[in-house]
């Protein structure tokens, strides 16, 4: 994997030019993974296949295992992929092929003991061979260019000599670099791949995670561009995992990859990476991802590319056996977030080692089961009626919550004790999630995007909200964005510790602070009071629950919002007809961790007019009520969902002059009020068509 000067950027630069077009209007697509494995028969393959087409389920993701095309040095076999082309071009379903060029044949010692351009050469032979056997095929659909790409990255000698050329874009000189890391280098080249994991300086630390997501996309990258040297007519695509805790970890920087994708999913399967979620918040999580995923890459599609489709019993962190309901929750939310594909892991289960007899649509003697069966049902809905779904459109929301890949990497390295989430490697991402669930509980359906993919000085026709959560690591440079933002008539809430350091730990209350700008105050203290406190705001006249800490502010130009014997702990601050909210306090890991009502009473209140606006609404806060909007023209489909186990009654004001007709669960019935009232059971769902 070596490459040649300032080869992982360029690679980048390079792959925007191969960038196929997007595809005409389509609906949202179900289908499943088909493992193919030696020794199974051309007629079992074709049953396979025959069994996605009869359950209007017409897509299927394929692993093209070097392993099985390649049986020997030189010796190349490509009849076990050939008979599942045919099968899949017999019954029109299209094929998401999964490139495994990074994974060679363990006998092929060239790669497993060569060098970093050996690697890419053998790998580079690999892509060519199977990219221009099949990219004549019409069953095709994409190139999935690596399976669930990120961790960080690890010292090699292509990696440390991309990091020598990486570090002088960071540091004028040897000796500015020296004087932060604590070191003795004499130039830039004699960078030896150590990183200090010193407590009191994790300077170089932070620098090889930030350049590893910058590493990480420029191996993608090459990655299209050899799939693009030979097809140019067939779109790209990834699919990261784990996208719903620390991205940072995982070297993901996912708007990062938009020039050389053409569509980017997600893998969500609760029992790998749901767990900062209970059982009942699985349904919100599935929301949650697709709506990062979704703002990652807009305009271009999202998909969710791998969905649990069944048990797993040793592989996953935590037992998961789905059931129809939450299988029909997962795929309809997902539908309801704008998905362009819904791909489940698996459709045939392996027969032999990791995962065998695990994750499958079909039981054991390959035959449909309950969890298929509701996949089909929902295929052939929307199949049904394919004229909406076509062209439907996720409702924009004007309320974007910000995510911070600066303080994940702090928070990364300073990770301690995981009962004190406030503290952990993951404390950016729950405040954003509590904040994100009492959104849902006022009908809102939050845009989730990086802080560098915002277009912070953008005008626009409605005013807009942003809402820093507890982004601790901030620049002086997004500080101008956020004074920007606010000049320009929006509303911006900052919650938690944001602005508490910059990307380095310089602690920026005590080197000038410049959040103050936005905020008109400073922080004075930060306030340990337990895990048991509430914030009482004054207007409105509120308490909601923080975590770990109170902050106290020193207040320049702001009207106190909580303020108690003098000490101020919130305020509101008026820059023309912009608007900043600061609780520096981390609310949205209380509402989380304790209760959400409060916090999303607060936000109902302040957010009002933009919610009244809404074509669709909630008049109350409701717990366990989620609900997705898509749009074509003047016709709307709801999907209202209860991801609790208890029963939940969800009340939406819906537009005047349309009627409403069901699609998938107990219809809804109207209130004395002029309301409709969705009576949900256990993980239940309901979809509505209005017009």
């Amino acid at each position: 994997m070596k490459m040649k000067t300032c080869g992982f950027l360029l690679a980048i630069a390079l792959s925007v030019a191969f960038t196929p077009g997007m595809r005409a209007a389509e609906r949202p697509l179900i289908g499943a993974q088909v493992w193919i494995q030696p020794g199974q028969t051309p007629e079992e393959i074709d049953g396979w296949f025959r069994q996605l087409a009869e359950s209007y389920m017409p897509v299927a993701r394929v692993w093209i295992v070097w392993d099985y095309v390649q049986t020997g040095p030189g010796r190349w076999d490509f009849s076990l992929y050939d008979a599942t082309f045919r099968s899949a071009e017999k019954y029109k379903v299209k094929v998401v092929a999964t490139l495994t060029a990074w994974d060679a044949p363990s006998y092929l010692t060239e790669f497993n003991a060569g060098t970093e351009a050996d690697k890419d050469r053998l790998s580079a032979d690999y892509i060519a061979r199977v990219v221009q056997r099949y990219k004549g095929s019409a069953a095709l659909d994409t190139w999935l260019l690596q399976n669930e790409p990120g961790d960080e990255i690890a010292a090699s000698p292509a990696s440390v000599a991309a990091f020598k050329e990486w570090i002088p874009r960071h540091y004028a000189t040897i000796a500015s670099l020296n004087q932060r890391w604590r070191t003795a280098y004499r130039s830039f080249a004699d960078f030896d791949g150590k990183t200090s994991k010193d407590w009191w300086n994790p300077t170089s630390r932070i620098d090889w995670m930030t350049f590893s997501r910058d590493y990480l996309a420029g191996r993608l990258a090459w990655l299209a561009q050899q799939v693009r040297t030979y097809d140019t007519a067939h779109g790209t695509h990834l699919n990261p995992a784990g996208v719903a805790g620390n991205l940072a970890g995982e070297s993901d920087d996912l708007p990062k990859w938009r020039p050389f994708l053409d569509s980017l999913g997600c893998s969500i399967h609760p029992a790998w990476h749901f767990g900062l979620m209970t059982r009942d918040r699985y349904a919100l999580g599935v929301a949650y991802v697709n709506d990062l995923v979704r703002g990652s890459i807009e305009p271009k599609p999202h998909w969710v590319t791998e969905l649990q489709g069944g048990n797993n019993i040793y592989s996953g962190v935590y037992p998961m056996d789905p059931t129809a309901d939450e299988i029909a929750q997962w795929v309809w939310t997902s539908i309801g977030s704008g998905a362009d594909r819904v791909i489940f892991w698996l459709l045939n289960a392996r027969k032999q080692g990791t995962e065998a007899a695990e994750w499958s649509l079909l039981d054991f003697q390959q035959r449909p089961s309950a969890r298929m069966k509701t996949a089909t049902a929902i295929a052939e809905k929307v199949d049904s009626d394919s004229g909406f779904f076509d062209n439907a459109k996720p409702l924009e929301s004007s309320v974007t919550l910000i995510l911070s890949l600066e303080t994940m990497t702090l928070e990364a390295e300073y990770a301690r004790r995981p009962d004190e989430p406030g503290r952990g490697a993951h404390a950016e991402v729950i405040e954003t999630l509590g904040l994100y669930e009492a959104l849902t509980q006022i009908g809102v359906s939050p845009r989730v995007k990086h802080i560098h993919d915002y277009d912070w000085r953008a005008r626009s026709e409605h005013p807009r909200t942003a809402i820093l959560p507890d982004i601790r690591a901030i620049t002086s440079e997004q500080v101008a964005d956020f004074e920007a933002f606010v000049a320009n008539g929006n509303t911006l809430i900052v919650t938690g510790l944001t602005g508490f350091y910059d990307p380095y730990v310089e602690a920026w209350p005590l080197n000038g602070f410049p959040l103050a700008r936005v905020v008109g105050g400073e922080l004075k203290e930060v306030h340990y009071l337990g895990d048991k406190l509430t914030l009482q705001l004054n207007s409105p006249p509120i308490a909601l629950p923080s975590h770990l800490w109170i902050s106290e502010i020193d207040n320049h130009s702001a009207e106190p919002i909580s303020q108690k014997d003098g000490v101020v702990m919130a305020t509101s601050r008026r820059v023309g007809t912009g608007r900043v909210i600061w609780i520096p306090s981390p609310v949205g890991m209380g509402a989380w961790l304790t209760d959400s009502r409060p916090l999303a009473s607060y936000l109902q209140e302040i957010l009002s007019p933009g919610i009244a606006s809404q074509p669709f609404r909630f008049p109350r806060p409701q717990p366990n009520c989620l609900m997705r909007v898509l749009q074509d023209g003047n016709a709307y489909v709801t999907v209202l969902v209860n991801g609790s186990e208890t029963e939940s009654v969800c009340t939406v004001q819906p537009p005047v002059a349309v009627h409403p007709s069901t699609i998938w669960g107990e219809p809804p019935v109207p209130s004395a009020q002029g309301d409709t009232v969705f009576r949900l059971g256990s993980r239940a769902t309901s979809v509505v068509k209005w017009q």
